[in-house]
């Protein structure tokens, strides 16, 4: 037996998220058994707990896209890897529960040298900025670019690698409290308050000809830092914090722009697994030095999965809860 958080209707994940207890099938001949060891909650798993993707969702489900465990057992058709292993599961979700299933084509490497917690937030947001910024943009040493939420997860995890780069980023937060975190890594801090996008406009004025910006904030914010960008300029969309669409007049208005989404999983399931484990390699080196870090914020058994996700949501600079 063991315990998975399971779905069974879309909705809020705090009121539909419910901790079952299930027997462990048979294991097939061609997949690996993990024992899963630590998980991240991440808003992937809440949007998508919400019905956002229900037409590529089959409920029930079991959430979690990032999950930390060790190979438990091997089927007999299953040569490259070993019981022992240290992987991470990435082809679906699955990750709240116990033991998962799996494909071991589908299993990233983890090195020794990372820390459990440090492999179970390895994935999501380092792979996702990781991508945006060598993959979407080119980074290269001397190129100019914004970050909006600066100071969330992902946000440090992109001043992390762009100052590995050698590119000092231009930080947009949303409050004071903020700014001492970022000083001394980025070229400069904006804040961007709630009520009024005057603050923003007012801190790029002077900072027009960015070669791209790395927007997860969404909403009419979005219009103001394309107009930021150089003739050409790269603007890559990855989240919606906002709550609100960039509006149709967006593209009408900044014709002269490479605009891009970035999805972690869409690029996942299109290149071949090598090239997907070299990426998270390079990942996991830049976390075992230091240059990325995430902070774990609060840790929690699965069996208190309701308990994590009320500790968790709404979603908030701090540092990331776990399910340990």
């Amino acid at each position: 037996m063991q315990y998975q958080a399971v779905v069974r209707k879309f909705g809020p994940a705090q009121d539909v998220v419910e901790l079952e207890q299930a027997a462990l099938p048979s294991l097939a001949r061609d997949q690996v058994r993990v024992r899963l060891l630590a998980r991240s909650i991440n808003p992937s798993d809440i949007i998508t707990i919400s019905g956002a993707y229900s037409g590529r969702t089959t409920l029930p489900f079991i959430p979690g896209f990032e999950a930390f465990g060790v190979v438990e057992q091997c089927g007999e058709e299953v040569h490259v890897l070993s019981p022992g292993a240290r992987v991470l599961p990435v082809r679906s979700a699955g990750g709240w529960q116990e033991f998962k299933d799996t494909d071991p084509d589908w299993c990233l490497r983890v090195p020794d040298e990372l820390t459990d917690f440090e492999a179970a937030t390895s994935y999501v947001n380092p792979m996702t900025a990781w991508l945006m910024l060598h993959n979407k943009i080119g980074l290269r040493p001397g190129m100019r670019i914004a970050i909006n939420a600066a100071a969330s997860s992902i946000g440090a995890i992109l001043i992390g690698l762009a100052n590995a780069a050698g590119v000092e980023p231009v930080a947009i937060v949303r409050s004071e409290g903020s700014l001492e975190r970022l000083r001394g890594r980025v070229e400069a801090v904006i804040i961007d308050r709630e009520e009024s996008e005057s603050d923003l406009v007012a801190g790029l004025a002077g900072r027009h000809g960015l070669d791209a910006v790395l927007d997860c904030v969404g909403g009419v914010r979005a219009s103001v830092l394309a107009d930021a960008l150089r003739p050409g300029g790269r603007f890559v969309h990855y989240g919606l914090l906002s709550g609100q669409s960039i509006p149709a007049s967006f593209w009408a208005s900044h014709p002269d722009i490479a605009f891009s989404y970035c999805h972690l999983r869409e690029w996942v399931h299109s290149q071949a697994m090598g090239d997907v484990q070299r990426a998270y390699s390079e990942v996991a080196a830049h976390i075992v030095s230091k240059v990325i870090a995430t902070e774990v914020r609060e840790v929690f058994p699965l069996e208190n999965v309701r308990q994590a996700l009320q500790s968790a949501l709404p979603f908030r600079a701090g540092g990331k809860v776990l399910l340990a």
